[in-house]
């Protein structure tokens, strides 16, 4: 059964009449005679009789016509789609990231949906290993985040941007002062850090012992919005990424000496899976957030 075989059918069905559908699909009509034939031949039934000088139902094709109809209309539907995700005026993008990328994707989210206000973007904001967890059983679609400690066949990877972590305080702190500090510095401070396990806290977890012995640790919080409203709101410190400040204007971030290095950021993929157009879309705004913050480091 052919999908041209249906169009006719129901060309036929909807005019009566060969002549009629032939000119109205510029089509001739022995082509279409033809395929009814073979239409009819698959079937095994007669779907049209001629009474005077009309071509009617049979009780096979009334029963057919509702379900070709169907078929063309879904056939349609699915065109319709296809060029609509193409040119990214429908769909779904799920972007996983890392709590200490949400003010690096904040920007690019409202760009992203001001562009394309018909593509609904779900973020989900969860550790790297969840991410990662979500990224092989196609749950999402991207991830932004660090290179993964051990490699994964599954993960292709996109170098995205880089960025360093800092000391966040208020601007009224004793060290908001300077260029920058050392872990060193922090000693005699109360610091309040990311929860073990996250990301950030892992590339500065070696700093806290091994080098200046035990920082003055007060809480561990796996929230990094919960935990910058706590440091605008007393005089506590906490080290995360530089960026995330922006709009907080009573804070500020202070460079640590051992962590001047920066850190890469990468859009991580499931390359067992065709890249969506609105991911690719996405990176390019990620790249282009970036650029205009000098995020690059180069």
């Amino acid at each position: 059964m052919e999908l041209r075989q249906l169009r006719y059918f129901v060309g036929v069905a909807e005019t009566g009449c060969i002549s009629e559908t032939s000119r109205q699909m510029f089509i001739s009509q022995s082509a279409i005679s033809q395929q009814l034939k073979l239409l009819e031949e698959e079937l095994g039934t007669q779907l049209f009789v001629r009474q005077h000088n009309t071509l009617t139902l049979t009780e096979c094709g009334e029963e057919l016509l509702p379900f070709a109809k169907q078929v063309l209309r879904g056939v349609t539907e699915c065109h319709e789609r296809i060029r609509c995700l193409q040119g990214l005026l429908c769909g779904e993008l799920n972007v996983g990231l890392t709590y200490s990328l949400e003010p690096f994707m904040r920007e690019a989210t409202l760009c992203f949906m001001r562009e394309y206000p018909k593509v609904q973007l779900n973020a989900h904001y969860k550790n790297h290993h969840e991410l990662l967890r979500q990224l092989r059983n196609k749950e999402i679609d991207i991830i932004l985040s660090m290179m993964p400690s051990s490699p994964h066949e599954f993960v292709e990877s996109i170098p995205l941007t880089r960025y360093r972590l800092a000391a966040i305080m208020r601007k009224s702190h004793v060290l908001a002062k300077r260029s920058s500090i050392t872990f060193q510095d922090l000693l005699p401070h109360k610091l309040i850090l990311p929860e073990k396990g996250l990301r950030d806290r892992n590339a500065i977890e070696s700093f806290i012992h091994k080098e200046t012995g035990e920082l003055n640790v007060r809480a561990l919080v796996n929230d990094v919005n919960a935990l910058m409203n706590i440091i605008q709101e007393t005089n506590y410190i906490t080290i995360l990424n530089e960026t995330s400040i922006s709009n907080r204007p009573s804070l500020c971030s202070v460079l640590i000496e051992e962590l001047k290095e920066p850190i890469q950021i990468y859009a991580h993929y499931n390359n067992l899976v065709s890249l969506k157009n609105s991911a690719r879309r996405f990176i390019d705004i990620l790249h282009n957030t970036a650029l205009k913050h000098d995020m690059t480091f180069s």
